[in-house]
């Protein structure tokens, strides 16, 4: 079965869960990388200017 734009559904939902898998992996570096700001800013707030 192939649907209009020319993708089978079974690789649509394979493109979802692909693309919610790396908006998983997105979300957790933005929150990795807050974590470190905050963790230099503690440490040596003179350094957190460089990193912006």
């Amino acid at each position: 079965m192939i649907s209009v734009e020319g993708i089978s559904p079974l690789e649509t939902k394979k493109l979802s869960q692909e693309n919610d898998h790396l908006k998983r992996l997105l979300g957790e570096k933005d929150l990795e990388i807050t974590i470190l700001r905050d963790l230099v800013k503690k440490k040596n707030p003179h350094l957190l200017t460089k990193l912006k």
